[in-house]
């Protein structure tokens, strides 16, 4: 069970670990500001960057500063060149004000480097509130000279991804339709790519990356 849960995680999260990795790479003498994301892609991220410190308002994730991202009088007490805010703009009550304070934070330049969802299900309620299309994040990070958004997989992955996501439904027969589908996955991937390849479509994916650059 634990396997497939770990499984379910992946796949949800397919290209993110990659992006990061990719996007780090190509810089030196990163002072990471991270926002709000713990676990594996904090684990990454210290791994990759030169001077690490993050704000979070969850305390039981220890950040350097318990913090609002979206609060009027942000000011960390930290000088980034690049900030890190993966999977968490849908959790913020107000994600416009959340990349206005990202922006007022960076030097010219510098970097801000996300990760949204689109076609996703909705987790970690109560405190789950938006959803963002590729123009919705182009409008939000309007600011920022150079804006870059990117798919994260194709429309059959996230219709899989979805139905996988059950899994974590009360129900008993959702969770067991969940499961089920993270082995279709597995063993259907090779034709779910193909598919994807003969029929593409850019309307549906899980969500995006974006790059911005200030």
């Amino acid at each position: 069970m634990k396997l497939l849960h770990y499984l379910s995680k992946k796949i949800s999260r397919k290209n993110l670990y990659k992006f990061i990795n990719n996007e780090l790479n190509k810089q030196s003498g990163i002072n990471c500001l991270n926002i709000g994301s713990g676990g594996p892609i904090e684990e990454l991220l210290k791994k990759k960057v030169k001077n690490y410190y993050s704000i979070d308002i969850d305390v039981s994730r220890k950040p350097n500063e318990i913090m609002d991202v979206c609060s009027k009088n942000f000011k960390v007490n930290f000088i980034p060149n690049l900030v890190c805010i993966f999977e968490t703009l849908e959790h913020c009550q107000n994600p416009i004000m959340a990349v206005q304070n990202i922006f007022k934070t960076l030097n010219k330049g510098n970097m801000c480097l996300a990760s949204v969802p689109f076609n996703f299900h909705i987790h970690d309620e109560p405190n789950d509130f938006f959803r963002f299309t590729e123009n919705g994040c182009k409008l939000i990070f309007k600011d920022f000279s150079d804006v870059k958004v990117i798919r994260r997989n194709g429309w059959l992955e996230s219709v899989f991804v979805n139905i996988i996501r059950l899994e974590k439904e009360k129900n008993l027969l959702s969770k067991i339709i969940g499961k089920f589908f993270i082995i279709l996955n597995i063993i259907l991937y090779p034709i779910i790519i193909l598919i994807q390849k003969i029929a593409p479509s850019k309307k549906l994916t899980t969500g995006y990356f974006i790059i911005a650059t200030k």
